[in-house]
């Protein structure tokens, strides 16, 4: 039997879909009570499975729908002229559904249920996707039962019960359907809580993280660097004499310098960077995978491109600068705050030693 659980937990890792649905879909897996839809999982047999019995499919309906696809594929106007132009890429997807209806074994279910959980994470990109989804599949079930009205025709002998097949393929097509729309709304649902949370730690004014997120951040930081003898710089950064800028040209214009400034940074820094709006008129700034001595030049770049900013404001330019304290994570440091302390103690170095520059303690 194939490794279910573990190629569902890849599929979650994988999509940032958050543990705690992982029940969810186990249930679509595995028995409760054993009223489960794979109640008999050691049947040598796939005639045997309780999967069968729960779609009302059986033995001789798998034999009839084999030649019924083969009906359906020779359809032109089904998959060729109207499945296929309009969602192109779900004709594999649809090609698997056809041809697990000719090999009702176990793993090929789980295989399928696997592909329909992927399927609905992945039609999450384009929200018009979903409804591509339900269009096709009304479109392959029609065609479908269509399909098995021709091949009743062809055989008057009673061999097929047209209408069993029909009820139990579609009863199999909309448990498919369910298992989509599941997957495609938790991942939207993990989307939204996501895009909520990001927007709850970033500061509105600048789109830089806030303390808040901070506190996630440092200690996954922190033990990384420890663990794996990881260099980290951190850097403080403050608008010199801000209140003078406040007070000249009042607070909104005070507001513009701050946002400013923090597109500036995340301009000149890393991916691998963290900056944050520490408060105020003051930033942080971690230099991950980074010594002080590579922390500085960046910093030096930064503090250059900081000094260019102008501000329009009526007739006036605004201009400022900013003071930088700089350090690096220590061997002998027990947390984070420990650097931040010392990266402050810098700062106010560049300050009493004129501002607009750089001291780094160690």
């Amino acid at each position: 039997m194939i490794d279910y659980k573990t190629r569902l937990l890849e599929l979650l890792k994988r999509y940032h879909i958050k543990k705690d649905t992982t029940n969810i879909f186990l249930e679509l897996f595995e028995t409760q009570n054993n009223t489960g839809v794979f109640e008999n999982l050691n049947q040598q047999t796939y005639y045997s499975l309780n999967v069968l019995k729960h779609f009302g499919i059986i033995d001789k309906d798998i034999k009839n729908f084999c030649k019924i696809k083969q009906i359906l594929l020779n359809t032109d106007e089904c998959l060729k002229k109207r499945i296929s132009p309009m969602f192109d890429y779900l004709k594999d997807f649809i090609y698997k559904f056809l041809d697990l209806f000719c090999n009702f074994t176990e793993d090929a279910i789980y295989d399928f249920i696997l592909d329909c959980i992927e399927l609905g994470f992945t039609l999450e990109k384009e929200s018009e996707n979903i409804f591509d989804f339900y269009r096709a599949q009304n479109i392959l079930s029609s065609y479908t039962i269509d399909s098995i009205r021709k091949y009743k025709e062809e055989h008057q002998d009673g061999s097929i019960d047209i209408f069993g097949l029909t009820a139990s393929f579609v009863k199999f097509s909309n448990f498919a359907s369910e298992i989509v729309s599941l997957s495609y709304y938790e991942k939207l649902l993990t989307d939204k809580v996501y895009e909520v949370y990001e927007i709850a730690l970033k500061d509105s004014l600048t789109y830089l993280y806030n303390r808040a997120k901070f506190e996630d951040v440092k200690v996954h930081e922190f033990s990384r660097s420890k663990r794996y003898k990881i260099p980290l710089s951190l850097c403080m950064l403050d608008i010199d004499d801000f209140k003078k800028i406040n007070d000249t040209y009042g607070h909104p214009v005070g507001d513009k310098v701050i946002k400013e400034l923090g597109k500036v940074v995340l301009d000149n820094i890393r991916k691998s960077d963290i900056p944050f709006r520490w408060g105020g008129e003051e930033f942080l700034i971690l230099f991950t995978h980074t010594y002080s001595k590579e922390a500085k030049l960046a910093c030096e770049k930064l503090l250059n491109k900081i000094r260019n900013i102008e501000i329009k404001e009526g007739d006036n330019i605004v201009k400022f600068t900013v003071s930088m304290g700089l350090t690096e994570l220590k061997e002998e440091d027990d947390s984070l705050e420990k650097a931040i302390d010392r990266a402050d103690k810098a700062l106010y170095m560049a300050k009493k030693n004129g501002k607009n520059r750089i001291e780094i303690l160690i």
